[in-house]
């Protein structure tokens, strides 16, 4: 198994920035894919790695992979920095998106390939048979077939086969199942589950599907610009995110967020709607966003409830649920109830807000107050 840490790793891609006033032709613009990263992997756990586009996973991976170089900082591996370390010798083994098995060769040479590579083809077989068993039924009859005639979810499967083969310290995992349609990627998500837990490797997984990076992950991650924001349990970052960003992003659908200040009497005004309560130590003018999940809007009335009209209704079939989207004003507001709430387009509902499930944040910083 592997303990990694991040130490401040930086890394810069540079492109031709467009002709602008004052720019001269082909100044280069820099851009920051990862900016000083801080992360610890710990031994034995698997750490997903969520974000929007963009944001910097994939980059990460790929230099703990040591596929990319880091302009800056340190990748350390149980304590050993890996600057000058090789990918083939870093013990590890990497699913991709796109599966990268060799189109020409069987599956049981795609998974065999690295013990050719290394000299080592006589435990090819031993090792086939032991994956085989592994990887469930069905499998066996995979082996003698190439990449081309094998579905999505086949080449998937192969291609976590080759990866466990080696025995690796550590998995990389880079959206291995982004490809595949919702009810083969929950099929696949049990199975990857059930490795990961067999063998309690230390794992990285990237995605941009938060259900993947819960159900897999013991923490998460969640970059944004080239930074982690925060990281935790699920819990830990849906009930107390540590800014805007992560409030937003986090959930399905995600926080409601509303922008105002803190008015004379102690409360909080938005363009559409006040409230009478804020959080202690703001003073007033102070600019602050609120926020509050769908879950903890009540329709009911209240001495401090506010008018909502009715924009769409979505069905949660699988929760038992559906999702309402409001309106106040012009203010947009997700609130959640139950599958038999008599609720219909148009409808004006009086909605109630849970005040100890207020969150609060800094508008200019976007940091949590409190």
């Amino acid at each position: 198994m592997a303990h990694i840490r991040l130490v401040s790793v930086s890394k810069k891609y540079y492109k031709n920035r467009p002709l602008i006033p004052g720019a001269s032709e082909g100044e280069e613009e820099v851009i920051m894919a990862l900016d000083g990263v801080n992360l610890e992997i710990r031994d034995g756990e698997t750490m997903s790695i969520l974000g929007p586009s963009g944001c910097g996973k994939t980059t990460l991976l790929r230099v703990v992979a040591g596929l990319e170089k880091p302009d800056g900082g340190y990748v350390l591996f149980n304590g050993e920095d890996m600057e000058n370390v090789p990918p083939r010798d870093r013990h590890i083994g990497i699913v991709f998106q796109n599966y990268a098995l060799y189109p020409h060769m069987e599956s049981q040479q795609n998974i065999g390939f690295f013990f050719k590579l290394h000299d080592r083809e006589d435990e090819i077989p031993e090792r086939v048979h032991a994956v085989s068993k592994i990887m469930g039924i069905g499998f066996d009859k995979l082996l003698d077939r190439r990449p081309p005639t094998l579905s999505g979810g086949e080449q998937q499967r192969v291609a976590v086969a080759r990866c466990i083969a080696r025995d690796p310290s550590l998995f990389l995992f880079d959206e291995p199942l982004s490809n595949l349609d919702a009810k083969l990627r929950v099929q696949t998500r049990g199975e990857l589950k059930r490795i990961l837990a067999r063998y309690a490797t230390t794992g990285l997984y990237v995605t941009h599907d938060q259900y993947e990076a819960f159900a897999l992950g013991d923490r998460l991650a969640v970059m944004n610009l080239g930074r982690v924001e925060q990281v935790g349990t699920y819990t830990d970052l849906y009930y107390k995110p540590v800014n805007l960003f992560v409030a937003e992003f986090l959930g399905v659908p995600p926080m409601n967020t509303f922008r105002g200040y803190v008015n004379d009497r102690g409360g909080w005004s938005g363009d559409d709607f006040q409230w009478p309560i804020i959080r202690p130590g703001l003073e007033e003018g102070d600019r602050v966003v609120v926020g509050i999940r769908p879950e903890h809007i009540r329709v009911e009335e209240s001495a401090h409830s506010v008018p909502a009209v009715v924009d769409l209704i979505e069905p949660l079939f699988a929760e038992r649920a559906k999702l309402l989207y409001t309106k106040i004003g012009l203010t947009r507001c997700n609130v959640r109830v139950g599958e038999a709430f008599p609720a219909k387009v148009g409808d004006t509902l009086p909605l109630t807000f849970q005040l100890d499930e207020l969150h609060f944040f800094d508008t200019r910083t976007g940091a949590r107050l409190g």
